[in-house]
């Protein structure tokens, strides 16, 4: 109960108790008694409003780090008394670095409307932002009640795609010599193989033009390029979330050239064009930072390890 609008009460209180004092008639007696009655008839009407209202946290999905960014808070009041202020206890929390913010503002004379709340925005990471609860107090101000959140809202700081501190070459780390394997189970397949059949195998990979020309069954063997694999590996990030604008910036760039390849971070995730990469991109930055997961390079095309603003070739 704010200690200002205490004091404004007993001073109405206690002139209403002067007046009733001082004049001589039937009129002080009401005038005390609606004095001491006003706070709770205020509270009465109130009430609807206060338990009534509700908040709603609006958030852009994505923005870009260091950009001006709100979380927005609707207020919705179905009835006609505005409520006279509202305390919102918001927590943010930073997924990715793992850091939590609590955060207190008021509100005065609510009524169904909008207000703006700037989000930080000097780090990546998924920024969740949760209502754990709100104050709402009536219009005298004396009393108030607690209400429950429960709502949320997400805005993902993406990292600006920028290049590494030293160029790549990427025509020579990608020039490498596909090793073909047989496909499993067969199939179409761009490059094949002939040789002598096998029992097991299917009669529509028999090569029956060249199998008549010869005294023994010919099959058409599907074969798939073996080391085709790209794995571009998150292994530091550094100061100022540089290895993530290295990642980003890599990543597209091979979209670019039509090369599909593998982002390794918390998790791994396949990446063929520039939607999947920023969704690639958010996706990890919705978990706490760590060591990339483990991966099978041993028969990988190339291998880009990312060493904060570094890029190893393997």
């Amino acid at each position: 109960m704010p200690i200002l609008h205490v004091l404004l009460y007993l001073l109405l209180i206690a002139l209403a108790w002067l007046f009733r004092a001082s004049y001589i008639g039937w009129l002080g007696p009401y005038i005390f008694a609606a004095a001491v009655l006003l706070p709770l008839v205020i509270l009465l009407a109130s009430l609807p409003s206060m338990t009534g209202l509700r908040i709603h946290l609006i958030a852009s999905p994505r923005v870009m780090r260091d950009s001006e960014a709100h979380l927005v808070l609707d207020f919705s009041n179905p009835h006609i008394l505005p409520v006279h202020s509202v305390t919102v206890h918001l927590t943010i929390h930073n997924c990715y670095t793992g850091e939590i913010s609590h955060l207190n503002f008021i509100f005065r004379n609510i009524e169904s409307s909008q207000s703006k709340i700037p989000l930080p925005t000097h780090e990546c990471g998924q920024l969740r932002c949760s209502l754990s609860r709100f104050e709402c107090r009536d219009l005298f101000g004396l009393f108030s009640i607690n209400r429950k959140g429960g709502t949320e809202a997400s805005c993902t700081v993406m990292p600006s795609a920028d290049e590494p501190d030293h160029p790549i070459q990427f025509e020579t780390s990608l020039n490498t010599a596909s090793i073909l394997k047989p496909k499993y189970g067969g199939g179409f397949a761009e490059d094949h193989d002939l040789r002598g059949y096998r029992p097991g195998d299917a009669s529509n990979s028999i090569h029956w033009k060249l199998s008549s020309k010869t005294d023994s069954l010919i099959v058409r063997e599907a074969l798939i390029p073996e080391n085709s694999t790209i794995f571009v590996v998150l292994s530091r990030v550094g100061e100022h979330d540089r290895g993530l604008e290295v990642l980003r910036w890599l990543s597209r760039k091979l979209d670019e050239l039509e090369e599909p390849h593998v982002i390794v971070s918390d998790s791994l995730y396949p990446v063929g064009n520039e939607d999947e990469t920023d969704d690639a991109v958010a996706s990890l930055l919705s978990w706490p930072m760590r060591e990339p997961c483990g991966f099978d390079a041993t028969d990988a095309r190339c291998v880009f390890m990312i060493f904060a603003g570094e890029v190893r070739i393997q």
